[in-house]
C-alpha cells in the first residue's frame, strides 16, 4: 500500500497494482506533461501536469464506487482505469493532438494501445485483463470516469482552479459523488444533486471562457501547433516518437527544424503574436482556419496564423427524478440548457500576427470576413 499526498484530495492510498502501474515508464512520462500545456504563460502557476490529475482522478472514480456500492473487483478496475486514462496524452496534450491526431490517432486510440501491448499492459495482466480495463471506456462503468459528472471532469476542474488561482472550478466533489447512481445506460444525477450538478457545468463553462480559451492562451497554443505541423513537414519531428517525449522533449525536437526554431525561440522568450482581429465563430467557419491564413499570409507578405476554436460540448448529465423517469439535465434546468446558446454567443476566432504587423493584417481581416 501506498500513500500520496495531493493538494486537492489529501491522502490518496493506491493499492500493490495501482502503485505499479504507477512506476511504469508510460505514467511517469506524464510527470513531463503539462495539464494545461501553454496556460502557465498567462497563469504562472499552472505548472501541473497529467501525472497529478491522474492519481486525482483515480481517487474521486474511487469515491464515486463506494458511493454506488461496486464489487471490489469492479472497483479495483474502474480505478486503474481511471489512473491509466490519460497514458495516450502527447506533450502538450489537446494543443497538440490537433495537429497529431489525423497521422496517430487521438490519445484514446493511443492509450488504448499502450494497455494492450507496453510494461503498462505487464502490469495489467498480472491482475485483470488489460482488454477489460481498455474497453471500459464503451461501458456504463466507464461513464465513472468519462461523464460530464465523472471523475476525470471534477478532478481537472477542481485542480485547474486551485494552480491557475480562479475561483470558477470550485465544485462541490463531495456532494455530487454523493447524489450519483448507476444504471444499464450510464451514469446517473439524482434529482436531489440538480444543483450540485448545475454548479458544475457551469463552472465548466466558466473555466472554458476565462482560462482554457483565454486570448493569450489561444495565441500561444496556434503558435505551438504551427510549429509542430511545419517541424512534422520537414521531417524534423516524427509523430509516432512524439509519445515518448515530455513538453520540453517535444520542443528540443521541434527546434531541430530551422522553419519551426523561431517559433520555438519565441514561445520560450513569451513573445507572442498579437491579436489583430477578433472574428464572430459562425463568419470564420464559413471561411475555414486554412483558407484565411494562405489568404492573409500571401496578402500582408508576413506569418498570419488564425485560431479557430471548436465549441465544447458535452454528452449531457442525465437526471433521475423522484418518481423513477430519467430526462436530460437539460430539460430540468433552464441554467444548464442556456449554457450552450452563451458559449456560442461568446466564441470567437482570432486572427493573429507579429506585433509590427497587426495594423496591415486587421484591414486585411476585415475585408476578408466583411
Amino acid at each position: 500500500m501506498l500513500e500520496i499526498r495531493d493538494p486537492i484530495h489529501g491522502t490518496v492510498a493506491l493499492s500493490d497494482c495501482e502503485s505499479a502501474l504507477l512506476d511504469t515508464p508510460q505514467m511517469q512520462r506524464l510527470r513531463l506533461v503539462r495539464q494545461l500545456a501553454m496556460a502557465h504563460l498567462v497563469y504562472p502557476g499552472a505548472n501541473h501536469t497529467r501525472f497529478e490529475h491522474s492519481i486525482g482522478t483515480l481517487f474521486l472514480a474511487g469515491r464515486i464506487c463506494r458511493q454506488l456500492g461496486l464489487p471490489q473487483e469492479q472497483s479495483a478496475q474502474v480505478r486503474a482505469a481511471a489512473l491509466l486514462h490519460d497514458i495516450g496524452h502527447p506533450p502538450f496534450s489537446h494543443e497538440a493532438e490537433a495537429v497529431l491526431a489525423p497521422i496517430t490517432g487521438d490519445h484514446e486510440k493511443v492509450g488504448r494501445s499502450l494497455l494492450r501491448s507496453s510494461e503498462v499492459a505487464d502490469v495489467l495482466g498480472r491482475h485483470f485483463s488489460g482488454k477489460d480495463i481498455s474497453g471500459m471506456e464503451q461501458s456504463p462503468l466507464g461513464q465513472i470516469i468519462s461523464s460530464d459528472v465523472g471523475a476525470d471532469r471534477m478532478d481537472y476542474l477542481l485542480r485547474d482552479s486551485h494552480y491557475t488561482g480562479v475561483a470558477y472550478g470550485v465544485i462541490d466533489a463531495e456532494r455530487i459523488c454523493s447524489t450519483l447512481s448507476l444504471s444499464e445506460k450510464g451514469l446517473l444525477v439524482k434529482e436531489s444533486g440538480l444543483e450540485a450538478a448545475e454548479s458544475l457545468l457551469v463552472a465548466r463553462a466558466t473555466m472554458f471562457s476565462t482560462v482554457y480559451f483565454h486570448k493569450t492562451v489561444r495565441i500561444a497554443s496556434r503558435m505551438l501547433q504551427e510549429a509542430i505541423a511545419t517541424a512534422i513537414a520537414d521531417c524534423s519531428l516524427e509523430p509516432e516518437n512524439s509519445f515518448s517525449l515530455g513538453d520540453a522533449g517535444m520542443l528540443s525536437e521541434i527546434s531541430k527544424s530551422p522553419k519551426a526554431k523561431p517559433l520555438v525561440e519565441m514561445l520560450l522568450a513569451r513573445r507572442l503574436y498579437k491579436k489583430a482581429l477578433g472574428v464572430p465563430f459562425t463568419a470564420a467557419a464559413k471561411i475555414g482556419r486554412e483558407r484565411a491564413e494562405k489568404e492573409l499570409s500571401s496578402e500582408c507578405g508576413c506569418p498570419v496564423l488564425v485560431d479557430l476554436p471548436l465549441p465544447h460540448a458535452g454528452a449531457g448529465v442525465p437526471l433521475l427524478k423522484k418518481d423513477g423517469k430519467v430526462e436530460p439535465l437539460s430539460d430540468c434546468s433552464e441554467l444548464v440548457s442556456s449554457l450552450a446558446r452563451v458559449q456560442k454567443s461568446r466564441l470567437e476566432a482570432l486572427v493573429v500576427c507579429r506585433a509590427a504587423d497587426v495594423q496591415k493584417v486587421a484591414a486585411a481581416a476585415s475585408r476578408l470576413y466583411s
